[in-house]
């Protein structure tokens, strides 16, 4: 008797799947050394049946990188509206530290991609490559937004200015993110709970204050 072919949940859930396990590979040991044999392994599956899914390692890594940043944007629209705009922007950083917890290897994906050179990628991986870019910079644009709205001297600098001062806020909370995920600081951070609640407040609240600062000195 024939074998009843996949659903297309069953198909999407295996692909999802496929996509978690490499994910945290990725991020673990990079993508040159993602190898589909181990992975295969990993999921109890064959290399073979991973191809069916998608035909190299470059396709998984695209389509990797683009789940990450749709379960980062589902988790902030799930997010309660705030009563102010700092608290906006405090309830995002949050809601980020805690998406890089759950999900390491897609936070990972999204903020250190590897470097790939997919100009000879055929049409369907350079339209997924086109989304994922878009996706990166709404992603960026909402992080804008939510520091000129919390931070009111950002809104009278150029655009250079405020870019800097958005990307001085992102990459501070992201390095604070990493020394706690690969324990890189273990005399700065010897006896303290990944990442406390407390001390991610007093941590907005310096870079909150240090971009007011900034903003208003180049006023």
């Amino acid at each position: 008797m024939p074998k009843k072919p996949f659903t297309t949940e069953e198909i999407n859930a295996q692909r999802e799947r496929i996509m978690d396990s490499a994910a945290q590979v990725m991020a673990e040991v990079g993508f040159h050394h993602l190898s589909m044999r181990k992975l295969a392994t990993q999921l109890g599956m064959t290399a073979s049946n991973i191809y069916n899914y998608f035909p190299d390692k470059e396709t998984l890594f695209l389509h990797s990188r683009r789940r990450g940043f749709e379960l980062a944007f589902a988790a902030l629209s799930r997010q309660q509206m705030a009563d102010s705009a700092r608290h906006a922007l405090c309830a995002s950083a949050g809601q980020l530290i805690a998406f890089a917890q759950r999900w390491p290897g897609y936070y990972q994906l999204m903020l250190q991609p590897p470097l790939l050179s997919l100009q000879e990628a055929d049409q369907a991986s350079q339209e997924i490559r086109l989304q994922v870019g878009r996706l990166a910079e709404e992603w960026q644009r909402h992080w804008l937004a939510l520091l000129q709205d919390a931070v009111p001297a950002m809104q009278q600098q150029p655009e250079p200015q405020r870019m800097q001062l958005a990307l001085f806020f992102i990459t501070s909370l992201h390095g604070l993110i990493d020394a706690y995920r690969y324990q890189s600081l273990p005399l700065l951070l010897d006896g303290v709970e990944l990442i406390p609640d407390a001390l991610v407040q007093n941590h907005l609240d310096w870079m909150l204050g240090a971009l007011a600062q900034q903003a208003e000195v180049a006023a």
